[in-house]
């Protein structure tokens, strides 16, 4: 299921998905890692468990990484990765709000690699940055919804070059 919106006068372009499975969550990161060329800023956000970690490891997978290596960093809070692109994947869930200048931020966020930050909603001034949401939500007890948005062109001809190909 695919959607375009209009927000508050921005045009959002909006795709939502449901994954019935890790495997297919997994899948939907792959796939969206296929269109990526470095540079790009994900916004995932999700309750605990929906599966934002598990939709970075399809992610990493899909930029040449093995997915075995991407854990959850809460405790390290941000873990480098070098693959096709460099991965920083960041999560912000100890952090009550986090600015860009926390633990060097601004460095990963606007690099050329890859940046996916868990708990995005966390990061103050995130809402006005050029990003791309992965918003992933319980539909069920092994079923998520996941909604790709953006509303900066770079990003939603990312999601409309993924509902082209994928959906």
């Amino acid at each position: 299921m695919a959607n375009e919106a209009v927000e508050s006068g921005a045009s959002v372009v909006t795709m939502v998905i449901e994954s019935r499975s890790p495997h297919e969550t997994k899948s939907w990161g792959r796939r969206l890692a296929s269109l990526l060329e470095g540079g790009e800023l994900l916004g995932l956000i999700g309750d605990l468990g929906a599966g934002k970690t598990c939709f970075i490891k399809g992610l990493a997978r899909g930029l040449s990484l093995r997915e075995e290596d991407i854990v959850s960093p809460t405790f390290t809070m941000i873990q480098e990765h070098h693959g096709r692109f460099p991965l920083y994947h960041i999560d912000l869930y100890r952090l009550e709000e986090a600015t860009l200048d926390d633990l060097g931020l601004r460095e990963y966020l606007f690099s050329e690699g890859v940046a996916a930050v868990e708990w995005f909603e966390r990061l103050r001034g995130g809402a006005d940055m050029d990003y791309l949401a992965v918003r992933i939500s319980y539909a069920g007890a092994n079923l998520r919804r996941i909604e790709f948005s953006a509303v900066d062109s770079r990003h939603a001809q990312i999601i409309s070059k993924l509902k082209r190909r994928f959906a």
